[in-house]
């Protein structure tokens, strides 16, 4: 008999690595720890300038000021 819980908690990972001066890889994967064989899925992979970096960076701090 399996148990199954009634919610699902994903984990969420994010690595950034550079390209060169101006070029960064965002890598954002998701784990479901409690699943029979745990593996990362990739959820968003892109190339951003550092501007756009800094431009998600200011949407995150803004989401995380109004939850507050």
């Amino acid at each position: 008999m399996a148990i199954t819980p009634t919610t699902v908690c994903a984990q969420l990972d994010a690595t950034i690595q550079s390209l060169g001066a101006d070029q960064h890889h965002l890598l954002i994967t998701s784990v479901i720890p409690s699943a029979r064989r745990p593996e990362h899925q990739v959820r968003y992979s892109s190339d951003l300038t550092t501007a756009e970096l800094r431009r998600l960076r200011d949407v995150i701090d803004q989401a995380l000021t109004q939850a507050a």
